[in-house]
This record gives C-alpha cells, sequence and structure tokens, in this order.
C-alpha cells in the first residue's frame, strides 16, 4: 500500500514539473464609458481653419479669461521655442486619456461642458512658461510658435461633457479644456471657462482625470 502511494505521489510531481507556468494576467485597466466620442486625426485641425476648430486663444496672443481683469495687463514675451526639448517628444503612442469637463455655478449646480473643446499640451520649458503667465498669473502672451501646433492633441466633449483622447504617447502634459457657458452658470452674457491640469500619461495606460472648476465670481 505504502509503495503504491508513493509511486502516485512521484507519479504527479513529475507531471506537475513538465508543465509549463500560466503567463499572469494583465491587470484590467478603466476603459472610458463610450466609445463614440469624437476622434480627430493626428494633424487635426488644418492651417485654414485652427482658430475656428478649436479654442486656442491662450496660445494667439488672446487674454485668457480665466480670473484676472485684462485692464493693465502686461504683454509677457515666450522664451524662444525649445526645439531640442520639442524632438525629444513622441508623435503617437498606446494610451487613451479620458474624462468630464465641468464646473460648479455659483448657486452650487454643476454644469457639464457640453461640445467643450480641449487639446493636450506636451509638458516643456515652453508650455511651463505659458502656465505659469497666462493661464496662473491671467497675464497676455505674444503669439506662440507655430511649430508648437503640431505636437498638440486635440478632441472636443459630446453633450455630457465626455472627452477622450486616443493614441497619446508617454509623457506629462497639460490638459487644457474650455467651455461656454451663461446664465446657467450665473453671469448675464456668455462667457469663456478655461480649466487646467497637469497628468502624467504612461505606456500602453489609461488616464481617468476630470476638469472641474468652482466659479467663484
Amino acid at each position: 500500500m505504502f509503495k503504491i502511494v508513493s509511486l502516485i505521489l512521484l507519479m504527479l510531481f513529475f507531471y506537475g514539473c513538465n508543465q509549463e507556468p500560466r503567463p499572469a494576467k494583465a491587470p484590467a485597466l478603466p476603459m472610458p464609458p463610450s466609445t463614440q466620442l469624437e476622434k480627430f486625426d493626428q494633424n487635426w485641425p488644418p492651417k485654414y481653419c485652427i482658430e475656428d476648430c478649436v479654442d486656442i486663444s491662450d496660445l494667439k496672443n488672446q487674454f485668457n479669461t480665466n480670473d484676472a481683469s485684462q485692464e493693465n495687463q502686461k504683454i509677457i514675451n515666450r522664451i524662444p521655442f525649445p526645439v531640442k526639448e520639442y524632438k525629444k517628444l513622441s508623435f503617437n503612442g498606446n494610451s487613451v486619456v479620458y474624462g468630464k469637463i465641468a464646473v460648479q455655478a455659483r448657486n452650487g449646480r454643476r454644469v457639464v461642458g457640453s461640445n467643450a473643446r480641449l487639446y493636450l499640451n506636451p509638458y516643456t520649458s515652453y508650455s511651463k512658461q505659458w502656465f505659469k503667465e497666462n493661464y496662473m498669473r491671467g497675464n497676455m502672451m505674444n503669439s506662440a510658435d507655430d511649430r508648437l501646433y503640431k505636437y498638440l492633441k486635440f478632441t472636443t466633449a459630446n453633450d455630457d461633457g465626455n472627452f477622450i483622447f486616443k493614441n497619446i504617447p508617454k509623457g506629462k502634459y497639460y490638459l487644457v479644456g474650455s467651455m461656454m457657458c451663461a446664465r446657467e452658470c450665473g453671469f448675464d452674457n456668455v462667457k469663456n471657462i478655461r480649466i487646467v491640469s497637469e497628468i502624467s500619461v504612461d505606456s500602453d495606460g489609461t488616464v481617468a482625470t476630470n476638469l472641474f472648476r468652482i466659479l467663484n465670481n
């Protein structure tokens, strides 16, 4: 009896050693809530409609309607375009960035950015200056170098304020969104609300992020 049991255990041991280990399953990544959101090609928008197709007024010597007053605003000169920094950047990747853009009105109501326009601006010394001077401090800046636009990624939100970017390379970005808001936000006239957030994108990853701002005035 003992020999039979020993023989069975020995057979099971060799059988187990000859089996190939099962590959570990990759952790499941959260996927965008909808695949029906509008997607733009890499070279969109074309030059002939760049100002009409997407809101890049903060890059075109236009005042950024953040919180600062336009009165007595000095114009900040941008630093020279850092060619070497941008040459290191990739144009295409395998990552996805998605989320929702919305604001909280003064009455506490949440208003989504229906058909809001958004773009991803790679994190460089050039974009860092823009974020510090234009968005945070509300200063006007001279127009951005035209070479910047081919490194930007554009998209638009759907009716519910949901947006998605696909084929994004690894790196750090400024996620920039602008939405129009009027009486639903407590304003007498239509205003352009811009929201910016810094995000990090890994290779073959999915980044879920929301652009949200509380309106104080």
